[in-house]
């Protein structure tokens, strides 16, 4: 509460002074009347028309607010929280990335939230994307499955670039700040033939340090990062009903080890395992390993061995990206358009972990390659939009490769290349048609048919001594398809120019797929995971309803809606333990899924000038997201007293069990995810002179607790992050001062529940009822960027 007051007595400081400004801050205003323009429904469409919950950033709040990546924009977004727990390392989601909007978080897996740029779907992290070239960046909340298709579950972040320019134009704008922080870019833009064929060129150079001191080599680098960023844009329009528009972009980015250690098993606080032997180590009669309960704090210190990953020739991440695609749009005099939209992304991972992110000597850390591929082709016939019944039709491709790749261990010292036969084959046709009732009252309907393959394989590492030797050829090549019938219908009533109330109801599904089984493990206990159902994840549907509201109130737009999603078969993590083959105990993380989980809650978003020198924006979130039934196995070992599983395998109650049911998780907050969320931006603009002006702005983001998992015992606290931002403008160029988390916020990104590597402990298996050896439990924590102070200076012309 004092971190909220403070943050509220410095945006009210800034919002004193008088201002002129000239534009609303959250969005771009494109059409003739300074409407805001949006694509959230595959075609253009004022905002205010558009019966879905939308937030809009703009370029220039972009720039006004220094955001840099995604995570700041989720700071700007009701309803949309982003976290990173493990740097800018992961693929699109799980454990790594963890978009969630209105509560549909997810802890391991496929995200529940897609991110698209320019209308194509990003597979991989998008972290490290830049912000220099968005005209803006659109948040569509609830299941867009129906339009956009797979993995928008639960929403859609979809990036607009800017289009390349008539007449020359460009930027260049130089960041500096505290830990060797730099943050260089630049476009250029202008006709190669007049009207008809356009470019765009840019670039940039990023680099943080790091902020956080490593134990490991006393150096300041844990949370290094340094990203270069090249892209080009091609528009041809040879006549008023022909546009084509070609985008290249490489990203390359190399970091150091992220800011994530162990919290150790010493500090657990609750459901110790009662020791009745200590030899060889610690062994208990029951499934407990210990727990912690409570706020999760970030660590005292944190350790990443970069100096023996790097001696190696690695790095904490070595990742490079290539992005393509075409777009094509075809009209005719009548109003038919034709879109197409091809696309190929290639992206090459290469992570060094850290085994112990202790300070070693003698260091343990691997290194493994991931390569993907992705091709996609989208096209869609659009009707006349002027009319009173209008729509579109279309068809999506999606091809995702697993290619193949390396490990590398300090041990072995070879990088023992591996293949791959995983992947994602996705066909679909959807379409939409709209009809005006009257001059009020519209309704829509909208569908997707989706056919999705997921394949899965198991890697088969080449031998130790062969390096880069011919990878062998993948085993154990599965499928699994998924067909689903995606509908959302809309209703939408205008009862003047300046409101729009609107309703929706949309089912949205996220395809199951495989779990991959360790590799080095004891038949035995690959016959116990197989027995268990674990071989396996099933699909996960969720139909949401929403009531809404949005219009403009003299100087003051608003939104205001409220929703309900019904949510089957969450898919969670469970951690499994067993035993290599070489005698030595490990653990795997495996995909599950919940029973019935909802989600009720409300959000608003007010932003306006109340008088020509203020800007101000408020919004607030609040979901209530539980579990309605789910019985989970790992929450039972938690609470258990006597060594027997609560359920059989056919899920049935273990009439030899003699304690409670402690695993019924059903009422539990689900994990991951906050209750309420509450941003506020507060911006002025003095006057100086007739060509220079005097700027301040603040935006403060709060988010309440989030669960690190389904038992709900332990949460990271509230976050407050408030960013402000001083300077000059004139019409060419600024100068700001800046400071980003002010407050010096200290609640961890994530906690991840773990295990113990140093502690050995002998237990019941509740799987077998045998004993095994095993690691007492363990937490995680992942710690938040510091408090930090700089300036930019930028140049247009």
């Amino acid at each position: 509460m004092k971190a909220f007051l403070l943050a509220a007595t410095i945006l009210g400081s800034i919002a004193t002074p008088v201002f002129a400004q000239n534009q609303d801050e959250t969005a771009g205003a494109d059409a003739d009347d300074g409407a805001i323009i949006v694509t959230a429904r595959k075609k253009e469409e004022v905002l205010q028309d558009v019966p879905l919950t939308i937030s809009v950033v703009g370029a220039e709040a972009i720039e006004r607010a220094k955001l840099v990546n995604v995570s700041d924009l989720a700071m700007q977004t009701p309803g949309f929280s982003y976290r990173q727990g493990f740097g800018r390392t992961g693929g699109g989601g799980g454990a790594g990335v963890r978009p969630s909007i209105r509560g549909m978080s997810s802890v391991v897996g496929a995200p529940n939230a897609a991110f698209f740029v320019d209308g194509v779907f990003v597979s991989d992290n998008i972290a490290s994307y830049q912000l220099d070239n968005i005209e803006r960046v659109e948040v569509i909340k609830g299941p867009q499955s129906a339009l956009f298709g797979r993995q928008t579950f639960s929403g859609a972040i979809s990036y607009v670039t800017r289009k390349p320019t008539n007449e020359l134009s460009g930027r260049l704008r130089v960041t500096v700040g505290e830990y060797r922080n730099s943050d260089i870019s630049a476009y250029v833009s202008g006709p190669i033939v007049k009207d008809v064929l356009l470019f765009e060129l840019n670039a940039r150079h990023y680099q943080f340090g790091g902020d956080y001191v490593n134990a490991d080599s006393g150096r300041r680098d844990l949370g290094g990062q340094r990203s270069i960023n090249l892209g080009a844009r091609l528009l041809f329009k040879p006549s008023d009903n022909f546009e084509a528009i070609a985008s290249f972009g490489l990203s390359d980015d190399r970091d150091k080890g992220y800011i994530y250690g162990f919290q150790g098993s010493a500090k657990n606080n609750c459901f110790a395992p009662p020791i009745v032997g200590t030899i060889p180590f610690p062994r208990t009669n029951t499934a407990r390993r210990g727990f912690f309960c409570g706020e999760v704090e970030i660590l005292p210190s944190y350790a990443y061995n970069n100096s023996e990953i790097e001696a190696a020739g690695y790095h904490g991440l070595d990742r490079r990206f290539v992005r393509a695609s075409l777009s094509m749009t075809a009209k005719s005099d009548s109003g038919w358009s034709i879109t197409s939209i091809s696309a190929y992304n290639r992206n090459n991972s290469t992570t060094g972990q850290d085994n112990t992110l202790l300070p070693s000597a003698n260091a343990s850390f691997a290194v493994d390659q991931s390569r993907t591929r992705d091709f996609s082709q989208e096209v869609k016939l659009f009707s006349p939009q002027d009319q009173a019944i209008r729509g579109l039709i279309g068809g999506y491709y999606y091809r995702d490769d697993t290619l193949p790749g390396f490990q590398f261990t300090n041990v072995n010292r070879t990088q023992r290349t591996f293949d791959s036969a995983d992947g994602v084959r996705s066909k679909s046709i959807f379409g939409m048609i709209e009809a005006d009732i009257g001059e009020k009252l519209t309704v829509g309907a909208e569908a997707r048919y989706q056919s999705e393959t997921i394949l899965g394989s198991t890697e088969v590492l080449a031998p130790v001594g062969s390096n880069n030797a011919t990878p062998p050829a993948p085993t154990g090549l599965v499928r699994a398809k998924f067909n689903a019938f995606l509908p959302r219908f809309t209703a939408r009533y205008e009862p003047n120019e300046t409101l729009t109330l609107y309703a929706t109801a949309a089912k949205g599904n996220k395809p199951g797929g495989f779990n991959a089984f360790p590799v080095d493990a004891r038949q035995a206990d690959l016959d116990a995971f197989r027995a268990a159902g674990f071989a396996t994840f099933d699909e996960e549907t969720a139909w949401s309803y929403e009531l809404g509201a949005k219009g403009r109130f003299g100087r003051v737009n608003y939104s205001v809606a409220g929703f309900y999603t019904d949510w089957t078969s969450q898919q969670l993590s469970r951690g499994e333990s067993y035993i290599r083959t070489t005698g030595t105990p490990n653990s795997v993380v495996f995909i599950q899924n919940a029973g019935e989980s909802e989600i009720k809650g409300f959000e608003f978003d007010v932003s306006g000038k109340p008088a020509d020198w203020l800007f101000l924006r408020f919004g607030y979130t609040y979901v209530d997201a539980r579990f309605k039934v789910f019985y989970d196995d790992t929450t039972e070992e938690v609470y258990d007293t006597d060594g027997r599983r609560g359920r059989l395998a056919d899920g049935s109650r273990n009439p030899a069990d003699l304690d409670k049911l402690e695993g019924d998780v059903s009422g539990n907050r689900l994990p991951q995810t906050p209750t309420h969320q509450f941003i506020a931006t507060s911006q002025i603009t003095l006057p100086l002179s007739d060509e220079l002006d005097i700027f301040a702005r603040g935006d403060l983001a709060y988010e309440s607790k989030r669960y690190s998992q389904v038992d709900n015992l332990n949460h990271t606290g509230d976050s407050y992050n408030l960013n402000v931002s001083f300077g000059l403008e004139r019409e060419k160029w600024s100068f700001t001062l800046f400071a980003r988390n002010l407050l010096n916020d200290k609640t961890p990104l994530v906690v991840t529940r773990l295990l113990d590597f140093n502690r050995l402990l002998t237990r019941v298996n509740p799987l077998t009822g045998a004993n095994q050896t095993t690691f007492f439990r363990d937490f995680a924590v992942s710690a938040p960027r510091k408090q930090q102070f700089g300036a930019t200076f930028q140049y247009k012309f």
